[in-house]
């Protein structure tokens, strides 16, 4: 099966695996939380966009040019917003 891809609009609810990783390319934050949490917490319907920026609050670059680098690898979210490779 192939992996959904971040930018298009997916939600908690097309991604079946058990876990889901998150990390940071620039402060090297990283982690893995299990879906059924994540669907308890916030409901199937929610969007990746929705949690990249739950799971990035606090972070010092959210609103910042050098930009928080939140992501989550098991999609497939490798490439930054403007396209090129961190």
């Amino acid at each position: 099966m192939a992996r959904p891809d971040l930018s298009s609009d997916v939600r908690l609810k097309d991604y079946r695996e058990p876990v889901i990783e998150f990390s940071c390319r620039r402060c090297d934050r990283h982690g893995a939380i299990e879906r059924k949490l994540l669907v308890k917490a916030f409901g199937a319907d929610v969007s990746f966009a929705v949690l990249r920026r739950r799971m990035a609050m606090g972070c010092e670059r959210m609103q910042t040019p050098d930009k928080c680098g939140a992501r989550f690898p098991c999609l497939g979210d490798t490439d930054g917003p403007d396209g090129s490779q961190s």
